[in-house]
């Protein structure tokens, strides 16, 4: 269990404005047009994507975490006879594609990747970025589904959804080394990383553990689940957790009880 971290006290993320890209107010404010438009008409997507002939090919590639091994259940007989037969296959991030390419191969990540289309926020990190990505497991996807009633991914629930993903997609290019100089910089305090709907995420050193914890403005904490991903626009992490934008807004919809 991490400590609370007192990031958000007076002079709140010091420093924190000299790291974030230019023009992510421009950024900024159309993708909160887009928002707010249901079906984002009259966005243009079709010049955001990479170029595949402008990307440096790169043969560079890394296991992605997961538990899908422990689904998998040898038959009695020793015949393969059913897709739990058969051990998971290795999913791979390759450093020369986009974030949305590589989440994609993540059985992991499948309830995210989901979420990510529902919201229509993946021409976001399909695009040029860079953009630092820190994706929600499945398990802690599934858990935070049922906070909400009809589901998370209910039409009723799209704003909260969008609202609650774009706290998991930062501006710029944030691996653990660039985090640590940041953090390093501004006296081992923490920084403030720019989400792509404005909410700032905090990003600390735990004392306790040394290692790199995000933080919201309510002092919840969520860890990450092994290194960095190099991506070709950007960063990708695993979280062991989700860690939601304050205040979050309410459905009127939401189940009692839960909080």
């Amino acid at each position: 269990m991490d400590v609370r971290l007192d990031i958000f006290s007076s002079g709140r993320f010091p420093g924190w404005e000299k790291g974030l890209k230019l023009g992510v107010g421009l950024l900024l404010g159309a993708s909160l047009s887009a928002c707010g438009d249901p079906d984002w008409q009259g966005t243009d997507w079709t010049k955001n994507y990479q170029d595949s002939f402008e990307t440096q090919i790169s043969s560079r590639a890394s296991f992605m975490p997961g538990n899908t091994d422990k689904a998998y259940q040898p038959s009695a007989d020793g015949v393969p006879n059913s897709p739990v037969a058969y051990h998971s296959p290795p999913m791979l991030s390759y450093e020369d594609r986009p974030l949305d390419e590589n989440i994609t191969g993540s059985l992991e990540l499948a309830d995210y990747v989901k979420a990510i289309r529902v919201a229509k926020l993946d021409p976001w990190i399909s695009g040029p970025g860079p953009y630092t990505l820190f994706a929600i497991p499945n398990a802690a996807m599934e858990r935070l589904n049922t906070r909400w009633h009809g589901g998370l991914l209910a039409p009723e629930n799209r704003g909260q959804l969008v609202h609650i993903l774009g706290y998991t997609i930062a501006y710029g290019k944030w691996d653990e080394a660039a985090l640590r100089k940041a953090i390093a910089r501004n006296h081992g305090h923490a920084i403030g990383l720019k989400t792509l709907y404005g909410d700032l995420l905090g990003v600390q050193v735990s004392p306790r553990t040394g290692e790199l914890v995000l933080e919201n403005t309510a002092g919840e904490t969520n860890r990450l689940w092994g290194k960095s991903f190099a991506q070709s626009n950007g960063v990708l992490y695993f979280t062991q957790d989700t860690l939601l934008p304050t205040p979050v807004p309410v459905s009127a919809g939401r189940k009692h009880g839960h909080r």
